[in-house]
């Protein structure tokens, strides 16, 4: 099922009120992810990122933050103002969330999947408090992001379930041949137009738009994933010959 953008607006909103109680320095809330793109589904967890700083007590907040996610599971990270404007390595942050339990704190190393985060805030986040997004985030170049979604590749196909490693792929390779930035659904209707009917890719998007898990990757998959992160690196040398 897809749900509107009502559904989930108002635990993002919450999420906002919760973020102006425990942030002395609270610039922007973002939605991203497949809110922000289209394709919300049962599947999909409320992406959200949060550009403030000093919290007086980080893991307290982070609870607040859980409690808050009520209707849809939710992914939030806190970044400082500074990183959010300037993104790059390590992807330092000052707080992680995730439904149903997870809150993670800083630690030596930060979190590569800002990388992806940046992007699609920067290109399509929708404000619930704050500037534009442009304003507000960095840009990430080409090079950085697709070198993320190869590593995103390999890491799904042996680690996540098929219907994410399957979708995953098609619409990194969605960015890497067009430059667009899309849901998991749009990646795969994305992949189906221009290459024709594929029984992986049509058993994932209805597994997604149902909420469902696949299981750990087949060998076919698992295959299909290695040929899209082929296609990344051909694509990614032809732009930098």
């Amino acid at each position: 099922m897809v749900w509107s953008g009502d559904a989930w607006e108002r635990q993002a909103r919450r999420i906002a009120d919760v973020c102006t109680e425990h942030l002395p320095v609270l610039t922007d809330v973002y939605v991203h992810g497949s809110a922000a793109l289209g394709g919300f589904t049962d599947a999909s967890d409320l992406d959200v990122l949060v550009v403030g700083e000093g919290a007086a007590n980080w893991p307290a907040l982070g609870s607040a933050l859980l409690s808050a996610a009520t209707d849809f599971p939710l992914e939030l990270s806190v970044v400082a103002p500074r990183d959010a404007a300037n993104p790059a390595p390590p992807w330092p942050f000052l707080l992680h969330v995730a439904s149903p339990n997870s809150v993670v704190l800083p630690e030596t190393s930060g979190d590569p999947d800002l990388c992806a985060h940046y992007a699609v805030t920067r290109r399509a986040g929708l404000p619930i408090l704050g500037v534009p997004t442009e304003e507000a985030v960095g840009q990430i170049s080409r090079d950085v992001l697709l070198a993320h979604l190869h590593d995103e590749l390999t890491w799904g196909r042996e680690h996540a379930d098929q219907r994410y490693a399957v979708l995953n792929a098609c619409r990194a390779e969605a960015y890497a041949t067009d430059g667009v930035l899309l849901s998991k659904i749009d990646g795969g209707h994305w992949w189906t137009r221009r290459h024709g009917h594929e029984q992986l890719v049509q058993e994932a998007l209805q597994a997604q738009a149902l909420g469902r898990d696949l299981g750990t990757c087949t060998l076919r998959a698992r295959e299909f994933v290695d040929r899209a992160a082929q296609a990344l690196t051909r694509l990614s040398r032809c732009t930098t010959d």
